[in-house]
């Protein structure tokens, strides 16, 4: 019986409490904020601290069948995904140099080149050159844009409510 008497004593004391006010006080020393429990200057600013009962406080946010917020998570996600973005098409433009730098080059072919490549002439070994230099550059930038564009996919979904 005394153990029923204890524990139920223990289960509602929290409700129980009384809440008091807190007061402290705020002085500047040397340019210095100072808070104290007794006034610590005489111009010292008096401050109320409203104390809250935590376990009321709690207990309406926890019967509440919310979902937690994740506006947070979504805004950092967004930063992430455009920060993907950002890099994917900086390397499209990367891509994208260099096969015209290299292009440039082809365009200079000599005859004598072009004879080594087996080429019949100067236009067929430039077309032959191009093409196989198309070809080791198209694939990295069609699937950077592709990524680009599945990103953009999820940033959207991310973007609803």
């Amino acid at each position: 019986m005394i153990r029923l008497l204890l524990l139920s004593l223990c289960l509602t004391a929290p409700f129980i409490s009384k809440a008091e006010d807190t007061t402290i006080y705020k002085c500047i020393i040397k340019d210095i904020p100072t808070f104290s429990q007794t006034p610590c200057a005489k111009d010292a600013e008096i401050i109320t601290l409203k104390t809250i009962n935590v376990t009321k406080a709690y207990s309406s946010k926890l019967q509440s069948n919310k979902a937690p917020d994740t506006s947070v998570d979504s805004y950092l996600k967004i930063q992430q995904i455009d920060r993907d973005i950002k890099r994917l098409q900086l390397s499209i433009k990367e891509h994208q140099k260099e096969y015209a730098e290299k292009k440039q080059q082809i365009n200079y072919m000599t005859q004598d080149k072009a004879n080594r490549l087996g080429a019949s002439s100067i236009a067929d070994a430039i077309a032959t050159k191009t093409a196989s230099l198309k070809q080791s550059y198209e694939p990295a930038i069609k699937q950077a844009q592709q990524q680009i564009e599945s990103l953009t996919q999820q940033k959207l979904q991310l973007k609803q409510p």
